[in-house]
């Protein structure tokens, strides 16, 4: 009687220790596979956002935005067009040209552009000029509509604008502005003759996803890896206890 005791009683202590290293095991099994899965969502985002997405069909400006409101989702990245006067001329120093993979910066002519109605937004026409071009009466422009800048590129000093924002003239004209800006890909007068400057690339803006795919994916597998080897920890435990001659029952 007294060996049997003696026997169950380390069998106990063994199989209570090995039950522990098990929930444990699974905890961290569970949080391995939820660390996976995060991975594997964030190459999704990845593969989503450098998805090439064709443009919708050329719209009026007014038929997806209106002055003095804030830009609607839908609205940005859309290809527009407008028909006004040019009233007043800015330069936008140092802003990075989007698209670009060197990170290229340069100064932008930015024009403000009224339209019928007594409202205005503004246009970035191209390359700044070293000779200001005379636009005078109607132009009619094409372009891709996007969100007003919300950081300065540089500080501005006079006739300059320190981002790309209506923000910044309000106080500077009569007209009822909407927000956002066009960057022109096409400018032509009322006669239908084509006006001619140094254009920018006026690409799709798209999120920022940190990484690649491919990067994603191989943390996918490390963490799901991770996952199997603590989940089988406790058995190999059991085995090598087992060979080594302890009691161990499972």
């Amino acid at each position: 009687m007294i060996a049997l005791k003696a026997l169950i009683k380390p069998t106990m202590k063994i199989t209570k220790a090995f039950i522990a290293q098990l929930i444990v095991a699974l905890l961290l099994s569970i949080t391995f596979i939820g660390l996976g899965n995060w991975q594997l969502n964030r190459a999704h985002d990845v593969r989503e956002v450098n998805k090439y997405l064709p443009d919708a069909a050329k719209i009026g400006l007014e038929k997806i935005a209106t002055a003095g409101t804030n830009l609607e989702p839908d609205a940005i990245n859309r290809i527009v067009s407008a028909t006004g006067k040019y009233v007043q001329l800015y330069i936008a120093p140092k802003q990075e040209l989007l698209g670009s993979t060197k990170k290229s910066k340069a100064n932008l002519e930015v024009r403000l552009l009224e339209l019928k109605g007594n409202r205005g937004i503004l246009v970035v026409r191209g390359l700044e000029n070293l000779e200001d071009q005379e636009l005078p009466g109607t132009v009619k422009i094409s372009g891709r509509l996007y969100p007003r800048q919300t950081s300065d590129a540089t500080k501005a000093l006079k006739g300059e604008l320190s981002r790309i924002d209506p923000a910044l003239i309000v106080g500077k004209s009569q007209l009822e502005l909407f927000d956002g800006y066009i960057i022109a890909t096409s400018e032509a007068t009322n006669i239908g003759q084509e006006i001619l400057t140094t254009r920018i690339p006026a690409p799709q803006l798209k999120s920022k996803v940190a990484g690649n795919y491919w990067q994603h994916i191989s943390y996918v597998f490390i963490w799901w890896l991770m996952a199997l080897m603590v989940l089988l920890a406790p058995f190999y435990n059991s085995m090598k206890d087992r060979n080594s001659g302890g009691n161990v029952r499972v």
